[in-house]
């Protein structure tokens, strides 16, 4: 192999292994897939959620299991399929935030957030900040919308506080790097 053709695959590899800071993607899981993330949602129990600034809403972690392996599965093949990144918690979500913007960045590398139920409306979603710590991408609701980002890197919120909102179900799971 010629050196510029190694230079060129080393290039290629490092392109390979790159995320977007923010992907989304509707439609993410089939209809199938779908009813089952949402089968039980009303019917799990959900513990609330504190930090410094108070409530932020309400979990039920679960474990990746052989029953739920698929839901994980996909998440890598379309977000990370070169990359090897760790479980760290994974957990449905229920939040109706109306006071103020929780504006945040995660202890992990990586969010995944999938849409369940709420109204499909603007400020049920997400919010992201620029590196001058402006609000500036808006993700509305959609059901079944996913969004897979750099949660350490990129301040981000639910907008809820900011205008009209619902309830909201989501499905949250976090990734780290794998510690070498």
């Amino acid at each position: 192999m010629k050196k510029e053709d190694l230079k060129n695959k080393d290039t290629k590899d490092r392109v390979k292994n790159i995320i977007p800071d923010i992907q989304i993607k509707d439609n993410f899981f089939s209809k199938k897939e779908f009813n089952i993330l949402l089968s039980n949602i009303h019917s799990i129990p959900y513990e609330s959620q504190n930090n410094l600034a108070g409530n932020f809403g309400f979990r039920h972690q679960f474990k990746k299991n052989s029953k739920n392996n698929w839901i994980f599965n996909k998440i890598k093949k379309h977000f990370f399929p070169n990359l090897d990144l760790e479980l760290f918690e994974s957990a449905y979500h229920l939040r109706h935030n109306k006071t103020k913007p929780l504006v945040h960045r995660d202890p992990t590398d990586y969010n995944f957030i999938l849409y369940l139920e709420g109204k499909e409306i603007f400020y049920n979603g997400t919010g992201f900040y620029n590196s001058e710590k402006n609000l500036d991408r808006y993700v509305g609701f959609f059901k079944n919308r996913a969004l897979f980002f750099n949660g350490k890197k990129i301040f981000h919120t639910d907008l809820q506080a900011l205008g009209k909102s619902s309830p909201r179900y989501t499905l949250n799971i976090f990734y780290t790097k794998p510690k070498f």
